[in-house]
């Protein structure tokens, strides 16, 4: 045999586990990525586009693509649910919120996290859960594990809360 003998001692990086958030080293690193996941929302192009697209300020250029087009509003383009990639949104705040979950339900453990911590891992979630419904109307609260749980297995379950229950159970 002339391969590695060795085994590989994986520690995962692409997620964060429940025991991680029990540490002081996993909640800085949870709460690190709150901030850091608001330029996946507001430092990319898409954004921009649906605020400011068809506004006195600007239009859509020469090359604009029917992303661009369709929010302009100027009729030369048919805005539907498949245009204008939601998807930046959509898919960059669910996996804050379940970060967010960790923390919250995990930092306590640690013995030496501040409340003030835990609170802003609850004002990222609500956050979140803010540009969610503003945007989407009702929006999942369970991401597989339970409403406002941190969700640690893949899910394919979801079920739209209404408008009134994500305010009142995950905003306010």
């Amino acid at each position: 045999n002339t391969g590695c003998s060795k085994i590989l001692e994986e520690e995962p990086r692409s997620f964060f586990a429940p025991d991680y958030f029990k540490t002081e080293k996993g909640v800085q690193g949870g709460i690190t990525s709150q901030y850091a996941h608001l330029r996946l929302i507001y430092g990319q192009p898409y954004f921009y586009n649906t605020l400011e697209t068809g506004t006195d300020e600007y239009t859509y250029g020469q090359s604009g693509d029917a992303n661009f087009r369709d929010v302009d509003l100027s009729g030369v383009g048919n805005l539907a649910p498949n245009t204008s990639r939601s998807d930046a949104l959509w898919g960059t705040a669910f996996s804050n919120i379940n970060t967010a979950s960790g923390i919250i339900e995990n930092a306590e453990a640690a013995g030496t996290i501040p409340a003030s911590l835990i609170a802003e891992a609850r004002f990222f979630r609500a956050f979140d859960y803010f540009l969610l419904v503003q945007t989407f109307g009702g929006v999942p609260l369970d991401l597989g594990a339970g409403e406002l749980q941190f969700n640690t297995a893949p899910s394919r379950k979801s079920v739209r809360n209404t408008v009134p229950e994500v305010y009142t159970k995950a905003i306010f």
